[in-house]
């Protein structure tokens, strides 16, 4: 009987306090495969770093830091840095970014040109596939008007990639340019 009680005050709790501890957003959905262009900054970052162990990514221009945003990691980011291709990791390491484009599932993704050569080394000595498709990228459908942000800024939950809001995204949009270095570090 104790438990039955128990299950009412917590689901009680959570109904009246509105603190759902599971995102309420609509799974599915996608984005438009256009309308993702963002005006250009007057000032454009000149390279990325993302520090992994504070889940923040710096825009730098000139060796000072322009802008801050919080980010999400791979799922398995906990385990250290990418190894194989569907490891849930983050890389680390020095890169570029490849492209910029509209993406139907995340909202926004800039490629990483990971794995660089030395991420292939690594790999082939370890007889796996280095994986790659590494982005930066948006929120899921669900999160698209940001209700969720807190939620996915708690966690690490991307297939290996760095996770912005949707707001963020549209800012680092406008400051980077195709070939701007990254660099990713633990």
């Amino acid at each position: 009987m104790n438990r039955y009680f128990l299950f009412g005050v917590i689901g009680f709790a959570t109904l009246f306090t509105a603190c759902s501890p599971i995102p309420t957003g609509t799974r599915g959905g996608s984005y438009p495969s256009s309308g993702c262009q963002q005006p250009m900054s007057s000032v454009l970052a000149d390279s990325i770093v993302v520090d992994k162990s504070v889940r923040k990514m710096y825009l730098y221009k000139n060796g000072s830091v322009i802008d801050t945003f919080r980010v999400s990691l791979g799922a398995n980011d906990y385990q250290g840095p990418k190894v194989k291709a569907g490891d849930k990791r983050t890389p680390i390491g020095t890169y570029k970014i490849l492209n910029k484009r509209c993406h139907p599932i995340k909202y926004m993704a800039m490629t990483i040109s990971y794995p660089n050569a030395a991420d292939k080394v690594r790999a082939a000595k370890r007889g796996v596939n280095p994986g790659s498709l590494i982005t930066i990228h948006g929120q899921p459908h669900w999160n698209r008007d940001g209700h969720g942000d807190s939620y996915t800024l708690s966690k690490d939950w991307t297939d290996g990639c760095v996770a912005l809001t949707n707001k963020d995204m549209r800012k680092l949009w406008s400051k980077i340019k195709v070939g701007t270095p990254i660099t990713l570090r633990q």
